[in-house]
């Protein structure tokens, strides 16, 4: 099923009308999506048979009216300092997709119907965008089909699918049968939920909660079972999953047994598989995560969102005591965590700041679920809705066990990561599971191992503990430390020396984890960083040196100097030799390597395009060339753009054989941009599309009389002051910095004797090679270039799209000018950014004729 055929939202013409703090467990989802955006074991998939009477038409418009109910399914995520928050929008379009099977073969449908299902469960959303839930139907007969639900998981969960399930078929039958809707307003919607936890984290009971845990789980080891293969560095989410239906007696079994001993089902379920851990393990301190609803109000029971929360069971198990007994002491151990369950998740993480892996997930490598099915089969008018196993969309856990309860019986299932378990000894994990729940069910009072010869593996032992000191005494402050200095360093980092990174991070660090210094030696985590804490300082990292940083640079150097090396070396090997001659003042910076053969040149503004990388498809290398490291006598004198571009070219080194390659400038460097494309083309590059964002034709403006350019001058400065006016009205811009946007404000703060809004080494480097281009640039005659794209800019006149900024003598075929939001650089935002992005790809990736 191709991509086009799944749900689709528009956003056009929305609006935002409530913004909220995420919750804890959205934070979580959210730092996770940051390690990895678009993973699919972070979305939940949904599989649904619909039998009866039903209409396609009424199952979308059902949705529909589920959408528009619900808020958190028209919320989308934004960052601010490395931060999140949740943007509420008034709509969004919904679209459910109809794929018609029933003219396939019946022996070929239902790996179609299986294959179908995999790839809506594992197809990435981006949290940017509202909308983060889709909708397949898979009409297999006339009178039946299966309802495909994939929802992203920092808005949804189990619980909601039985929500979900219940307003689906009372909205859709009300609609069938022309009669008014029965479900009761909603008293609550997400973002109230978000605003009260946020309120909930600073206090008394919070504080309650902490001390339990750290009590918890004070002394335990990292819990894990002995690998098949090697771990690799960096977990994955390959998975796979085994299961079993049991027939419907072990199910009333099992419920007497749970019965007669006082306890849950869960609790019951729980002391099975710390048995199962043990005989598998040979392990004593059995620790797993599982989840619990977190709807402990009755108000929050009716709503859709992630309410869920993962606790962290500890359950020692002595072999020679029988099941009874362990069963006892386990279900208090269950009881004490679900009494202590407002405690997030990732807060306990930041609480206990274990060693971090990339390896593995926090505290646990397994986890542990067991309920009833979260859809009731039941019908609705003319049809019914039943419940079916979904696909999984990857793997969270090394091992996760899982017992659902339907009506045909208890599914017993194991999802497990294939790099890590053979799928031979997972299947002798379930026999195993089986075999446990036999004996006990007809036996309670035995031993729980019989026979040492019943351990199947040795234990697994790190050394690692999931209860480090919890208050960190303050460093000592002994030595002096200069006061650090708070230069914005250059948007470009080869710009930035040594030293000067080193401080720079000195000062992030001691920022977002709130100290006064921080020696060389000190690692983030230990100094109680946790993985919000690492966005903002990854965050702030990026903004300072102006290169494309992630969490896993911080993981593979956690210290402070390893931190700064490592951006340092990066630093180094994104410069490119110059050319032979060493006359070049150009220098080449590699954003990404792709996997594939085409490759996106960038001219100078090396900060503004990094963010190119970060959306274009991943088979495109993204490149810098700048020369902003250029002296100030290489940008001295006359030199002609042709000459100029000739010195990108060779900085290039790029051949006949290099690929299919890409040009974007803006402003002049849009010009230069076109003139390198012509002699890349001359010397036999494939060139697939020069880019010029806000480029005039040389000598345009020339022949318009003075008068006239400068009432055009003055309408541009009108237009720039009201652009930044409601950019500052809207927050999008902090006062000081608006101030800086114009010389009259900016002289007179710097009379004044604000340093902060003076011109900094950087800018007087950006405004001198943009005078050196456009002095190449002034004598310059273009010649055709081949395919160009052109943008335009709030900086740029509207006129400018009829005149085609003129260039009309240039174009190839037709032409049209694209409309980027933002004023020049500020265009080269994530949204247009991501426009630009879509252009390109369309070039850069076609197939040639």
């Amino acid at each position: 099923m191709s991509q086009s055929e799944h749900t689709e939202f528009s956003q056009t013409d929305t609006k935002i009308i409530g913004e909220f703090p995420c919750t804890q467990t959205q934070l979580r989802f959210w730092v996770l999506d940051q390690f990895q955006p678009g993973n699919p074991s972070l979305n939940v998939a949904v599989q649904w048979e619909i039998r009866g009477t039903f209409r396609p038409a009424t199952i979308e418009a059902a949705f529909r009216k589920i959408i528009q109910r619900h808020e958190i399914l028209r919320t989308r995520f934004v960052e601010r300092h490395g931060s999140p928050y949740q943007q509420v929008l008034d709509s969004v379009e919904f679209k459910m997709s109809v794929i018609d099977l029933r003219h396939m073969p019946a022996d070929q449908r239902e790996q179609r119907i299986s294959s179908i299902g995999q790839e809506t469960a594992s197809a990435p959303f981006d949290l940017a965008r509202g909308g983060l839930f889709r909708v397949t139907l898979l009409m297999v007969e006339s009178k039946r089909a299966f309802i495909l639900i994939t929802a992203h998981h920092i808005c949804f969960d189990g619980w909601s699918i039985r929500v979900l399930g219940r307003e689906l078929g009372e909205i859709a039958s009300a609609i069938d049968e022309d009669r008014a809707l029965e479900l009761p307003q909603l008293p609550l919607q997400y973002g109230d939920f978000a605003l009260w936890q946020n309120e909930y984290m600073s206090s008394h009971g919070f504080t309650v909660e902490a001390d339990f845990w750290k009590a918890w789980l004070n002394g335990a080891p990292y819990f894990e079972l002995p690998t098949d293969f090697p771990r690799p560095t960096v977990r994955s989410t390959n998975s796979k999953i085994i299961a079993v239906v049991k027939p419907k007696d072990f199910g009333d079994r099992l419920q007497k047994a749970a019965r007669d001993h006082r306890v849950s089902l869960y609790a019951y379920g729980a002391s099975i598989i710390s048995v199962v851990l043990h005989r598998f393990t040979g392990m004593t301190d059995i620790m797993f995560d599982t989840q619990i609803a977190g709807r402990a109000h009755s108000d929050l029971e009716p709503m859709i969102g992630v309410f869920i929360n993962n606790l962290v069971m500890r359950l020692p198990v002595e072999p020679q005591c029988t099941f009874e007994n362990h069963l006892k002491r386990s279900a208090e151990a269950v009881m004490a965590a679900v009494n202590h369950q407002q405690m997030p998740f990732n807060k306990l993480v930041e609480l206990l700041n274990p060693v971090r892996d990339q390896s593995r997930t926090p505290l646990v490598s397994v986890n542990f679920n067991q309920s009833k099915a979260f859809l009731e089969d039941r019908r609705y008018g003319s049809f019914e809705l039943i419940s079916a196993p979904s696909q999984s969309p990857g793997a969270i856990y090394d091992i996760s066990f899982s017992m659902v309860g339907r009506p045909s019986g208890w599914r017993m299932s194991i999802e497990y990561n294939t790099d890590l378990y053979d799928e031979k000894r997972m299947n002798r994990m379930l026999e195993l599971w089986q075999e446990v729940y036999d004996e006990v069910l007809d036996d309670p009072t035995g031993p729980l191992v019989r026979n040492a010869s019943l351990i199947e593996g040795k234990t697994s032992t790190l050394p690692r503990t999931t209860a480090e000191p919890f208050i960190r005494t303050q460093i000592n402050q002994a030595q002096e430390v200069s006061e650090l200095t708070r230069s914005d360093l250059s948007q470009n980092s080869e710009m930035a020396s040594e030293e000067n990174i080193r401080r720079r991070v000195t000062e992030i660090w001691a920022e977002v984890l709130d100290l006064s210094i921080v020696a060389p030696n000190e690692n983030f985590f230990a100094l109680g960083g946790h993985s919000l804490a690492a966005v903002r300082m990854i965050s702030r990292a990026r903004d300072s040196f102006g290169m494309h940083l992630s969490l896993s640079d911080l993981f593979k150097a956690p210290t402070l100097t390893g931190f700064a090396q490592s951006i340092i070396d990066t630093s180094a090997t994104r410069k490119l030799p110059r050319a032979a001659s060493g006359s070049s003042p150009w220098s080449v910076t590699p954003y990404r390597i792709g996997t594939g053969t085409s490759t996106v040149y960038t001219l100078n503004h090396p900060f503004h395009y990094h963010r190119l990388a970060n959306v274009l498809d991943s088979k495109v290398s993204v490149y810098n060339i700048n020369m902003f490291g250029s002296s100030a006598e290489e940008t001295t004198g006359a030199k002609s753009l042709e000459t100029v571009a000739r010195q990108v070219v060779e900085a290039m080194n790029v051949d006949a054989h290099s690929g299919r390659v890409s040009l974007v400038g803006l402003c002049v460097n849009g010009v230069l941009a076109m003139e390198v494309a012509r002699q890349l083309r001359a010397a036999g590059v494939d060139v697939g599309l020069t880019a010029m964002i806000d480029s005039w034709a040389p000598g345009y403006f020339l022949p318009i009389p003075r008068s006239r350019r400068r009432l055009m001058h003055i309408e541009r400065r009108v237009r720039r002051m009201s652009y930044f006016t409601r950019k500052l009205l809207g927050r999008g811009i902090k006062p000081l910095r608006f101030l800086k946007e114009f010389r009259i404000t900016r002289q007179f703060l710097t009379m004044l004797g604000f340093d902060a809004v003076r011109v900094t080494p950087d800018e007087v480097t950006t405004t001198r090679v943009i005078d050196f281009l456009a002095r190449a640039a002034q004598s310059y005659c273009p010649q055709s270039s081949g395919e160009l794209a052109l943008f335009r800019s709030q900086a740029s006149p509207a006129w400018a799209k009829t005149s085609c900024f003129g260039w009309e003598a240039t174009l190839v075929g037709d032409a049209k000018v694209i409309d980027l939001e933002g004023w020049h650089e500020d265009s080269l935002n994530m949204g247009g950014v991501h426009k630009l992005a879509a252009v390109i790809e369309s070039r850069l990736l076609a197939e040639r004729a």
